[in-house]
């Protein structure tokens, strides 16, 4: 399968492709799924095999509209190669709330893995809105319903920080520190109004309103809905603040168990910008 890659890509670039691709084949996931990942990576990813004019690639049988092929092949990599959001359950049909959705390459692949799931899904950005409304009705979801609104811990508007110039980029946020462009108002609500009724997986990615999003639901006793997460957390968008603490020990005192993944550089810096994925998980229950 490599030969036909070696006149398009140099040594060490053939290799990172066949690490790629032994990473897709160890995945835990059914073959099927495997198969429609690994032909989305060399179609889409590798060879660039996309819709320039409109904007539009094939992912694992599914259309997706983006605003940047950057944005796109990030995302994929992210949620595709990477497995950001696998999480195990017994049901056909689980309830997923996104929080962050951006273009809803996160709701394809949660439609990828469970085609019954029901879905919420969030963004308040208009480029990315546009995207994730059009994903979802040109691959015809069933059970998934978007809103367009930022997370935070009141009603109302909020000022949203947006890049111009890169289009549903993944850094906007409702913390100017987080994204120091431009700004627009967009409505914002709480999350905790949405949740009523049990959530199998919650993904939370709010580019920093994520310790006033988790305070919210837990001020309102909606944390012990929810049987798993994963949490972005954006750690010191202010540098000078650190508030981990704060969320790991709501996470405790609910109930919640939790693993964490970061990455940091060497040498060491203080005060650096430190993204960390808390995967956590509601210990009284079984998935």
């Amino acid at each position: 399968m490599l030969g036909r890659f070696t006149t398009l890509v140099g040594p060490l670039a053939l290799v990172r492709l066949a690490r790629t691709l032994h990473q897709i084949n160890r995945e835990n996931i059914d073959p099927i799924v495997q198969k429609k990942i690994r032909r989305t990576y060399l179609s889409g990813i590798i060879l660039e095999r996309y819709d320039s004019q409109n904007n539009t690639a094939d992912v694992a049988g599914y259309k997706c509209q983006f605003c940047t092929y950057a944005g796109f092949s990030y995302l994929f990599n992210e949620l595709f190669l990477n497995q950001a959001y696998l999480f195990s359950t017994s049901k056909d049909n689980p309830f997923i709330i996104d929080c962050g959705s951006n273009i809803g390459m996160s709701v394809l692949y949660f439609k990828m893995m469970y085609p019954d799931a029901e879905i919420l899904a969030f963004e308040p950005d208009d480029d990315a809105f546009r995207c994730l409304q059009v994903n979802v009705d040109n691959n015809n979801f069933k059970s998934v319903s978007v809103i367009k609104k930022a997370l935070s811990t009141r009603e109302g508007k909020l000022d949203f920080y947006y890049d111009p110039d890169n289009p549903g980029a993944l850094k906007m946020s409702t913390i100017r520190e987080r994204m120091p462009k431009e700004k627009r108002v967009v409505e914002a609500t709480r999350l905790s109004n949405y949740v009523n009724d049990e959530v199998d997986f919650l993904k939370l990615d709010v580019e920093g309103a994520e310790v006033g999003v988790i305070e919210d639901l837990n001020t309102h006793g909606k944390l012990p809905h929810i049987k798993q997460m994963a949490i972005e957390y954006h750690h010191h968008i202010f540098r000078d603040t650190d508030t981990l603490s704060n969320i790991l020990g709501l996470l405790e005192t609910a109930g919640f168990g939790y693993q964490i993944e970061s990455s940091l550089g060497r040498p060491f810096n203080r005060e650096t910008f430190q993204d960390i994925l808390i995967y956590a998980y509601r210990k009284a229950i079984n998935t």
